[in-house]
């Protein structure tokens, strides 16, 4: 059997779910926005970044380009480098302006790794081997990568990286920054002036910071770095990895200046926002949890407090209360005070319902105990009438054809329902049997429309009124007696109506008759409060009763009961003597 869940089981999933949800959203949204804030400062740190780095390799090579356009001023210098371009044999003095031309630059550059003069067909160097690059290997195969790249129509031009197996070797290597001169050659512009630059140069003009890696490439190699090892390297091979890329073109060179950023920090930062906001969502969750189960506690234990209740009438305590708090929801204390009424009432009915099963119960017993066949009655006043008739007793036989009447009335189909007509039928013959007793003629109105007296009524309702009217009422009274019954239809209620001109009772003796509990202990109305009580049988607390008096006047006795038409058949015409 499935187990079912309490009211607080299915109350507080619903409040976590409402609460989750709006979080949920709010932290989509956080982490969004976020992203968008993180992507930005990217943006801005790395085109700052780029501008930076670009600006200081601009100030970096313009100091080699000034030192260039220095010795490319110097006349000695173009002088023994035109005789040089000539094919002429230079004297001692020239091969020293120029060696040590080439000299200087190299001393006055900060990383200069060597210098030299390239002409057509010859060529000067200087290097510093013991700082830089061993040997002069380098240098050469530095020059013929130059002269396969060069443009020979841009004053400037720039090579890098090179450095040859020693450079391979320890990951030193250089670039190069070159001046074309102006020499009176058939060839005009046939000189350079060459200065190779160690790449740290370039390095120190590049953001190096944690998370951020930078290189210059030129074309498909990567002249510098910060990454010491990468140099010499394609940069598709050093972008690997997850990073935010960014990049732009440095005029003078054409090299490309790449900044990398890390994403390891932004993901880092997002899945610390998304951490902190899942704690700050369960923190939360578990405070509306506790705040709904400590709100919610009250109006369980009144809800149970109901359900117990329930439980108990169930099993057929109607005793049991529900004691209403003052702190519960007004709607559990509606219910509270609707389950106590509906058990009040419940028990209340149950014990009129004992009450009347009892009561039925000794009548049935009482039935029994005085039953008497009614066939022997029938043939006993037979016999009786039979005598009186042979004895010319006519009075006599009416009387007792009167009494086999009453009786066939009150014996067949007894407590059932019986058409008005019957009923007003049997009345008069208990009327010509009472005024005989009486001594005095009982005269009798009757005021009943044909379509109520064929409407039907329960069996000897009106009996106890008249009886009380001529016992009461007209005992010991001097003049005309008159019984009137009136009948009329109000709202769905027949409105039986007897009045007498009888002695009629006091203000004191009126209001007992009204009041139920004294009426019962009334000697001499024990029928009115058989009325009462078949009545509340029969139409339960639809039917009622009325009674107005004047003393030496009149009694009226006013009796509702709910309307009921039927049809009329032979055997309720035999009740009435048909």
């Amino acid at each position: 059997m499935k187990k079912e869940r309490s009211f607080q089981r299915k109350l507080l999933p619903i409040i976590l779910l409402l609460a989750a949800v709006p979080l949920f959203l709010f932290s989509i949204l956080a982490l969004v926005s976020l992203r968008g804030i993180l992507v930005d400062r990217y943006e801005e740190q790395v085109d700052s970044d780029l501008a930076q780095s670009e600006k200081l390799m601009d100030i970096t090579l313009e100091r080699y380009r000034t030192l260039l356009d220095e010795a490319a001023a110097d006349g000695d210098l173009l002088a023994a480098a035109e005789r040089a371009a000539q094919g002429q044999e230079l004297t001692g003095g020239e091969n020293e302006k120029i060696n040590g031309c080439l000299e200087q630059m190299v001393r006055q550059s900060s990383g200069a790794a060597g210098a030299a003069l390239l002409l057509e067909d010859s060529a000067f160097f200087f290097d510093q081997p013991d700082r830089y690059l061993e040997g002069n290997g380098w240098m050469e195969e530095a020059v013929r990568a130059w002269r396969l790249q060069t443009d020979g129509e841009r004053t400037f031009s720039y090579s890098g990286p090179a450095g040859g197996d020693a450079a391979e070797e320890n990951g030193r290597y250089v670039f190069g920054v070159f001046r074309r001169l102006s020499v009176s050659t058939e060839e005009e512009g046939a000189g350079t002036l060459a200065l190779w630059v160690d790449v740290e140069v370039l390095r120190d003009t590049l953001a190096g910071e944690e998370g951020i890696k930078s290189f210059v490439s030129d074309g498909e190699v990567i002249v510098a770095s910060t990454e010491r090892g990468e140099t010499g390297k394609s940069p598709a091979e050093a972008s690997r990895g997850d990073y935010y890329i960014q990049s732009l073109t440095q005029q003078d060179t054409g090299w490309r200046i790449t900044e990398m950023y890390s994403l390891e920090r932004y993901h880092y930062t997002l899945f610390s926002q998304l951490a902190f906001e899942v704690l700050i969502g369960l923190a939360v969750m578990a405070v509306l949890a506790v705040v709904a189960f400590l709100l919610s506690a009250p109006m369980v234990r009144s809800v149970r407090r109901i359900a117990g209740a329930m439980a108990a009438a169930r099993e057929g305590d109607f005793s049991v209360r529900v004691e209403e708090n003052p702190k519960s929801p007004y709607e559990l204390n509606t219910i509270a005070t609707g389950f106590n009424g509906l058990a009040e009432q419940t028990e209340q009915l149950i014990r009129k319902l004992r009450q009347t099963a009892e009561e039925q119960k000794n009548a049935e017993l009482q039935a029994l105990e005085a039953q008497i066949d009614p066939h022997f009655l029938y043939n006993t006043l037979d016999t009786i009438n039979w005598k009186a008739i042979e004895k010319d007793e006519m009075e006599i036989s009416e009387m007792v054809g009167a009494l086999a009447d009453i009786l066939r009335y009150s014996v067949i189909n007894a407590g059932e329902e019986s058409p008005v007509r019957g009923e007003l039928y049997w009345l008069g013959q208990y009327v010509l049997l009472q005024q005989e007793k009486l001594g005095k003629e009982i005269k009798v109105t009757v005021d009943v429309p044909e379509r109520i007296q064929n409407m039907k009524i329960h069996k000897l309702l009106l009996q106890p009124f008249v009886e009380n009217s001529i016992r009461h009422g007209f005992r010991g009274r001097e003049g005309e007696c008159r019984l009137e019954i009136r009948m009329t239809l109000e709202d769905g209620m027949l409105h039986i109506q007897l009045e007498d001109n009888g002695r009629g009772m006091d203000g004191p003796d009126l209001a007992r008759l009204m009041d139920e509990e004294r009426t019962r202990s009334w000697t001499g109305h024990v029928g009115v409060e058989n009325v009462r009580k078949r009545l509340r049988l029969y139409y339960s607390d639809r039917a009622y009763l009325r009674f107005e008096s004047v003393e030496g006047k009149f009694t009226r006795v006013h009796i509702y009961i709910p309307a009921s038409e039927g049809e009329v058949d032979g055997h309720e015409d035999r009740d009435r003597g048909g």
